[in-house]
């Protein structure tokens, strides 16, 4: 069967590319590692090799066409092949791959075109994808019913983002108080009510589901408490009631759930996953944290400010390993210098529960074992989608690497049957779920609506913050000519008025035009900063560009600003 030739994806920013000239023309030649085509994306053009030997036998996608990243542009003839071997000449191109990272995001048999009347549409999960896509399709008309079996807000609101940046918040206020001195005010002798933080938690996220409560019946939207099940592409039952819910389009946002680790006394009673860890009672005098991800590192920070013993057990090299290096290497070393014990390439083995609050995690690091006792043992290395009792299978909506596959409109491969947020993989981030289910919405209700992956913020809410948008600095350099510029915030004055100086802001841009690649922040408010980032590379920002705005003083966006002077005649601040 002849070999297919596609748009490679270079990099997490890619979504489609030009080809600018075929080096080679039908009949000829072609040898492994021979340039066939040049392509041009995001204005730097690429050779494109033969990805084995043959002879090119068709050309699909002319000069000067742009196709989306994973589409077929021709076929090469392998050894003892003719033109009777080609696939049919339809002209047509593979569907392509999703541009984000790791995403499971394939294409579907079409969308939905709307129907006549008032479109009568079920979302599945009241969580940061599904209560969204419901306002947005009331919006545009729809009769919504909503069907979520915990509360609404979902992992975000009630076991995710929310509490754990309520707890941050208290952590934050308690690491004020230990260094009130420095700012001339002393704060001897404050105590940890932890009952009080834990209600204070509970308080905020009520607030806020009160308040989604409120919004949802403010557009008529049902809502309906208990567990859905597709029936067939156009009905759900609720399994509790066995209320059948007829549709013209469904929105699965059923969320995710922690990965369980196959590891021998991961099920004991002192273990506990991140839902675990919002509901203790007290503060644990030790902490083993098996994993060194996002999760890890912000629970890490909660419970060593309030005086927890905390090792952190990391498979990988660095901790946060999907970040900018330099931005895991100052986290790191954030983290030890406030008492938390890292540890990482370390392989656990097996955690022994001796009796209550006596606990020894075995672990291996280059081969040789170790052991770490704990009073609590916290696994958090991450989610999965969530697709327990959807009847997907009798469907026959694609699911791939337990993920469900959906196209650029965000719709499966039951043509009115959509699916947004955890449950399709990739990148799991509460706002890229809302991005992703107004999507859907969007295209149930007749708009034509895709997603672009190209510019999705991340943040870590640790002290100091972390956010980044677009390429590492490691990811840039495999697919382009990058400089980089970096500004630290002990030239701030604002992180100095602050008493925050730890940290930098770091820009990786393309050298020819100087387009801005990837900016990643460090330091105090980076999540609040990296929204200016965010817009400036959806407008195909450069460098020049941002060094030439005027940012406010005294700010701490103006690293931002110096940060892009530094690609751009030099920052003033700094020698």
């Amino acid at each position: 069967m002849p070999a297919e030739v596609v748009m490679p994806k270079l990099g997490l920013t890619m979504t489609e590319g030009l080809i600018v000239e075929w080096k080679k023309k039908e009949g000829d030649a072609v040898a492994k590692g021979e340039v066939l085509f040049v392509l041009e994306t995001e204005k730097v053009t690429y050779d494109v090799e033969a990805p084995e030997d043959g002879t090119l036998g068709k050309v699909l996608v002319q000069e000067q066409q742009t196709v989306p990243v994973g589409a077929v542009v021709a076929y090469i003839l392998r050894p003892g092949e003719n033109a009777v071997d080609l696939p049919g000449d339809s002209g047509e191109a593979a569907k392509a791959e999703p541009p984000a990272a790791g995403a499971v995001k394939a294409p579907a048999a079409g969308t939905t075109r709307k129907p006549a009347g008032k479109i009568r549409l079920t979302i599945i999960g009241g969580g940061t994808g599904g209560y969204p896509a419901a306002i947005r399709a009331a919006r545009l008309g729809a009769k919504v019913t909503l069907i979520e079996k915990e509360h609404l807000g979902g992992v975000c609101l009630n076991r995710g983002c929310i509490p754990t940046k309520t707890l941050l918040q208290s952590a934050r206020v308690i690491d004020t108080m230990k260094t009130s001195a420095a700012f001339g005010v002393k704060c001897d002798g404050f105590s940890i009510d932890f009952a009080a933080i834990m209600a204070r938690k509970a308080a905020v996220s009520e607030q806020l589901r009160n308040g989604v409560k409120g919004l949802l019946g403010a557009k008529k939207v049902k809502v309906i408490q208990g567990t859905a099940r597709l029936v067939d592409a156009r009905t759900v039952q609720v399994e509790e009631t066995g209320e059948k819910i007829a549709s013209d389009a469904v929105l699965i946002a059923a969320g995710s759930k922690p990965v369980v680790l196959p590891i021998e006394g991961i099920d004991g009673p002192d273990v506990l996953d991140s839902n675990g860890a919002l509901s203790l009672q007290a503060i644990p005098k030790s902490v083993v944290i098996i994993g060194g991800g996002v999760i890890s590192c912000e629970f890490a920070q909660i419970l060593s400010t309030m005086g927890t013993d905390v090792t952190i057990l990391e498979l990988m090299p660095t901790i946060i390993p999907e970040m900018d290096k330099a931005m895991s290497s100052i986290l790191h070393k954030s983290l030890e210098s406030s008492g938390v014990k890292i540890l990482t390439n370390a392989q656990v083995k097996k955690i022994e529960h001796k009796k209550k609050g006596n606990n020894i995690v075995t672990y291996a690091v280059e081969g040789v074992e170790w052991s770490a006792k704990a009073e609590k043992v916290l696994a958090t290395v991450g989610r999965k989608p969530a697709l327990d009792a959807l009847n997907f299978d009798a469907l026959g909506i694609a699911c791939e690497k337990g993920a469900v596959v959906v196209n650029e409109h965000m719709e499966t491969s039951v043509p009115g049957v959509y699916a947004a947020g955890d449950v399709v993989g990739g990148i799991m981030l509460a706002h890229l779920a809302t991005a992703e289910a107004e999507c859907a919405a969007r295209n149930i209700m007749g708009d034509v609506c895709s997603m672009n992956y190209r510019v999705v913020p991340a943040c870590i809410y640790t002290s100091p913050e972390i956010a980044s948008v677009g390429l590492s600095e490691e990811q840039a350099k495999k697919i382009a000519d990058v400089q980089v510029g970096q500004f630290p915030f002990k030239g701030n004055g604002k992180a100095m008025v602050l008493g925050e100086t730890e940290g930098m802001v770091k820009i990786i841009a393309e050298k020819k035009y100087g387009e801005v690649l990837g900016v990643h922040i460090i330091g105090p408010h980076a999540t609040d900063m990296i929204s200016e980032a965010v817009l400036g590379m959806m407008l195909e920002m450069t460098t020049e560009e941002l060094a030439h705005a005027i940012h406010p003083h005294p700010t701490l966006a103006e690293a931002i600003m110096e940060a892009g002077q530094t690609l751009a005649g030099g920052c003033i601040h700094m020698p």
